[in-house]
């Protein structure tokens, strides 16, 4: 990692990939059962000709990743996955698009600490049911508001997409729940009725957590949209891991590609690119860690000026 910190963009992605396999063996060392090292990547590139974006890649027998993924608790991969879509399901990049990207982007979630209700307390006199309590959420999308007539059908294609959003309902009305925060940028509030009555901040946490934990920082929840129907898409952790190898594959064996979308005068994704090496000298090492102490290691965020 500290080689990948002084050499170019040309080459840093197999420095960044390389040291993410050693870290890899320290995770499964620490938390496989039997057996825990690995001879193969366990992956495999379908096609490198196509733009970088729509390089897909795909689990290929037992590897690295697989054991990896086992050990740290990511769901497994099953199908091919485009570049584009892994890079819009990672937070940190998902500002930072490149050129011919078409996936659907993590989105941030916020999260109330208290149930809310649904009916009035006051009135309730034990002879009808009492008022529901939800958990209530925020997600806010990076896209033009929908119009009145077409919220619906953009809710029926939104929210199938992201598990973290399953059975999830409108808090409020259609024509309300969705609120302009700028141009090119609205929130959508949402909630589920909630598990118990009388629920505890440490309680409602547990739930989101398992639908959109905490990532990093301490006030940042995010949802990552499914690679595969009914499935989870793979942790942070592994979804750099399968970017890194993809680049570090294109870097070894199509270096004049490579090269080229790197170029600015060129490329209209050199400067992402870089961005997506740079960060990832700040957050491979951050996830390695959570993956070996198996707990998360929230920071507090940074202010911005």
């Amino acid at each position: 990692m500290n080689a990948a910190k002084v050499v170019t963009a040309a080459t840093r992605p197999i420095n960044l990939y390389y040291g993410l396999v050693q870290a890899g063996l320290a995770m499964t060392a620490a938390h496989a059962p039997g057996r825990f090292t690995f001879d193969k990547h366990g992956l495999k590139i379908l096609d490198m000709e196509q733009s970088i974006p729509d390089v897909a890649v795909r689990p290929d027998g037992e590897g690295a990743f697989q054991a990896v993924s086992d050990a740290t608790g990511s769901e497994r991969a099953a199908a091919a996955i485009s570049l584009g879509a892994l890079w819009n399901s990672i937070p940190e990049l998902t500002e930072a698009p490149l050129e011919g990207m078409m996936s659907d982007p993590a989105v941030m979630f916020l999260a109330d600490s208290q149930p809310a209700l649904r009916g009035d307390w006051e009135s309730w006199n034990g002879d009808t049911a009492p008022p529901i309590e939800y958990l209530r959420a925020t997600v806010c999308v990076n896209d033009e508001t929908p119009s009145a007539a077409d919220r619906r059908a953009w809710l029926t294609s939104f929210l199938p997409k992201y598990p973290g959003l399953r059975d999830a309902r409108l808090w409020g009305g259609e024509q309300d729940a969705s609120t302009e925060i700028r141009p090119g940028r609205f929130s959508v509030d949402i909630c589920w009725p909630a598990p118990e009555r009388g629920m505890e901040e440490p309680e409602v946490d547990r739930f989101f957590d398992s639908r959109a934990p905490a990532y990093r920082f301490n006030a940042d929840r995010f949802v990552r949209p499914s690679f595969e129907p009914t499935k989870n898409p793979p942790t942070p952790l592994m979804s750099w891991w399968l970017i890194l190898y993809s680049f570090s594959m294109l870097a070894r064996y199509q270096p004049r590609k490579w090269s080229e979308a790197l170029d600015v005068d060129k490329s209209k994704s050199a400067a992402a690119l870089e961005y997506a090496m740079d960060i990832a000298l700040e957050v491979v090492p951050h996830l390695v860690l959570e993956g070996l102490d198996q707990e998360p290691l929230l920071l507090a965020k940074p202010m911005a000026f």
